[in-house]
């Protein structure tokens, strides 16, 4: 892993960048699609959890990875509009690594957890609809995402997370920012999504609001809902169990790693074989 450091107008953002060296058996080099991954947290901090494991299990399915370390509330920033602005800013300087780590900006990834979730549901919604867009980042888009992943999400902050609505405020004052689902139009990626019915931290309704506007839209998605298990789950497996929590672990919810596999290959993200 090596850490990239990146400025958006003064703010500066670190990636941990997870490459694939290229094969030298290969007579020609394969690009190779990427993810950036948001671990979830709150917008306290960013969760380990969601993060290394992840990125990894990506590589060892023929991806680069990216963790972005996106704005957190804290006492000089809220996280919107500027998280938003990060991931445009991450998005753009992937089209100056493409040669340089052979990766295929046809399929690019967005990947979200939890609150990190609700920030590519929004970038999904605000961020590539180009009337909308220039209101935030006034830069052109020179990537665009091919499909997003989202696991437990918050979609709509007046949706059970937050409980405070003071907290919701310091997030993004300007509540235009709340309601990912509000603003998706047709020009959203398809998406795959999976929470559990009983996630007692972020409603399941969060889920079912995005992929209902989806279906409204017509845009392909994919949508997973567990009848058991707690939120955080990550990858449900004792790699990413926090020692003694059985909470973390849930066999049944960890096949959703294999059905999101699945589903990029339906996507065409990746080969069938």
């Amino acid at each position: 892993m090596q850490k990239e450091e990146l400025v958006y107008q003064d703010n500066h953002f670190t990636l941990d960048t997870y490459w694939l060296d290229p094969i030298s058996d290969y007579a020609t080099q394969v690009e190779r699609p990427i993810v950036i991954i948001c671990p979830g947290g709150g917008f306290k901090f960013h969760s380990d959890r969601e993060a290394q494991p992840i990125a990894l299990k990506f590589n060892a399915a023929g991806m680069h990875a990216i963790v972005l370390h996106y704005q957190l509330v804290d006492e000089n920033h809220s996280v919107y509009p500027l998280a938003l602005q990060e991931m445009a800013t991450t998005l753009n300087w992937l089209k100056s690594q493409k040669d340089v780590h052979h990766i295929d900006l046809q399929k690019v990834i967005l990947n979200g957890y939890s609150a990190g979730g609700h920030l590519v549901a929004d970038f999904n919604s605000i961020m590539l609809d180009s009337d909308r867009r220039i209101k935030v980042f006034e830069d052109d888009l020179k990537v665009i995402p091919a499909v997003n992943i989202l696991g437990y999400p918050v979609i709509d902050m007046t949706v059970g997370w937050p409980i405070e609505e003071d907290w919701a405020m310091k997030i993004a004052p300007d509540i235009y920012y709340w309601q990912a689902q509000e603003h998706l139009t047709k020009n959203g990626k398809p998406t795959f999504i999976w929470q559990t019915v009983t996630d007692g931290t972020v409603p399941v309704m969060n889920s079912i609001l995005y992929a209902q506007k989806m279906d409204i839209l017509n845009i392909p998605y994919e949508l997973h809902l567990f009848g058991s298990g707690d939120h955080g789950l990550s990858l449900a497996t004792y790699v990413t169990q926090n020692p003694g929590n059985a909470v973390n672990l849930n066999e049944y919810d960890a096949k959703w790693w294999d059905l999101c596999i699945n589903w990029l290959k339906m996507q065409k993200i990746l080969p069938k074989l």
